[in-house]
Formats: C-alpha cells, structure tokens, sequence
C-alpha cells in the first residue's frame, strides 16, 4: 500500500487526490510501485550451499553400537540429550560394576563387562525401535534421509 508523503500514513491509491488523515494534497509520490528494492534490501553474502540432511543408517548404526554413550544424539546435534545419556550410563555402570566386582569375587574381571551390558541393551533395542520409524528429525529439524 502506497503511504503518505506527509504523514507516512498507509492510505489506499484512491486517496491520491487528498490524504484522509493529515489533508496533504497529492500525498502519493509518482512511481511508488516501481521503487528499485535494491536499495533496502542487502545482498546475500557468503556461501549459498544447500543444508545437507543427516543420513538414518549412519545414525542407527551409532545408536546401535555406540548409543549407551550418546554417540546417536551427538550425530543428530542433540548434545544436552548425548551428555545426559553418557552421564548415566556411567553411573549405572560404575555402581553396578563395582558392586559386582566386590559382591561376588568370581565375576571380578567381569563386573564392568556384565555391568555394561544393560545399557547396550536398550540402546540396541531403541535403535532397532527408531530404524521402524520414518519421522527422525535431526537438531535443526530437517528429517534424516
């Protein structure tokens, strides 16, 4: 909508005779719809390349293997989620493990290695659950392909 040239009020291409709110007589400049827009407009500078979405079987092979880490959610860019994840899973195996490595003597070189095996577990179990799905989304909300 043209403005006017007074007031800067918006006012539609009828009131070019006489502005309603300030009175201007031809309040609309010559030529107000042809304005150059390069002139308020910057342009675009740096690389223009495409975003490149995440790929699903890289993602569920890490949640596959490495999932009891957050390796999965750090490929995502989910680092708040990675970290939480990591975090647990060292202290659920640092106590279950040492409490098998002084619970019950025989398991000793094992403890950790049994005490690692829940948490590998449900991350294999997620990761094959989120390989049935097709609405995996990465950090910036692009769909994995």
């Amino acid at each position: 909508m043209p403005r006017c040239r007074s007031c800067h009020r918006e006012i539609t291409r009828f009131d070019d005779d006489v502005c309603p709110y300030c009175g201007e007589a031809h309040p609309i400049e010559d030529g107000y719809l042809t304005k150059d827009m390069t002139k308020f407009i910057d342009p675009v500078e740096g690389s223009n390349s495409l975003y490149k979405s995440k790929r699903k079987i890289v993602y569920l092979l890490l949640s596959f293997f490495l999932g009891a880490f957050g390796a999965g959610d750090i490929y995502l860019g989910r680092l708040r989620a990675a970290a939480a994840t990591f975090l647990l899973t060292s202290i659920f195996v640092a106590g279950l493990g040492t409490a098998l490595y002084f619970l019950v003597p025989s398991l000793s070189g094992f403890a950790f290695l049994i005490a690692y095996a829940l948490p590998f577990a449900v991350s294999a179990g997620k990761s094959a659950y989120l390989s049935t799905r097709d609405d995996l989304k990465d950090s910036n909300g692009e769909f994995l392909r």
